[in-house]
């Protein structure tokens, strides 16, 4: 009994600790800066590694009692696979809320990420908003000049209209 007692006193500081570094208010659903509202059980599908190994910058494991000064990052092997949503926290930092999420990529292992940071970053997709209009890449230009070009040489538009629509695509 008395080892229990000295046991539990001897974590309690770091219990209380790992309370405020995680602490916040917990919701259910949060609708991301990418357009998606995600809820506790979805899964996140995650992007790639930005750091220059290929780990993941925002997805920290802190261990079983947190420390901000001992993480692992997860690993590039994680790239493009389904993490579930465990818990969904608002805090605030400097003033700003954020949202940190608490996901499961398989494993026994939780990571923490902090969503918003992580899509600008592209480590979660999708990580654009899908409420902003994104201007034509020149990928996609020369993909629609090469759709132009098939209907153009199977006869569906004359040379004048692929002409008038591939000056119009490469005029953006």
């Amino acid at each position: 009994m008395k080892r229990i007692l000295l046991t539990t006193l001897l974590l309690l500081p770091f219990l209380t600790k790992a309370q405020g570094l995680f602490g916040g208010t917990t919701v259910t659903e949060y609708k991301a800066s990418n357009g998606v509202t995600y809820h506790v059980g979805d899964t996140v599908r995650l992007g790639h590694g930005t750091k220059q190994d290929g780990t993941f910058m925002y997805f920290e494991d802190h261990g079983l009692i947190p420390n901000p000064r001992s993480t692992r990052n997860l690993p590039k092997d994680f790239a493009n696979v389904g993490a579930v949503v465990k818990s969904i926290k608002k805090t605030k930092i400097n003033g700003i809320d954020k949202y940190m999420f608490s996901v499961n990529p398989g494993g026994p292992m939780r990571y923490t990420v902090f969503i918003d940071d992580a899509i600008e970053a592209c480590e979660i997709k999708p990580c654009k908003s899908t409420d902003s209009a994104t201007p034509a890449t020149a990928g996609s230009v020369a993909d629609e000049i090469k759709k132009l070009k098939g209907l153009l040489d199977s006869g569906a538009i004359t040379k004048a209209e692929y002409d008038a629509q591939k000056k119009k695509l490469l005029n953006q």
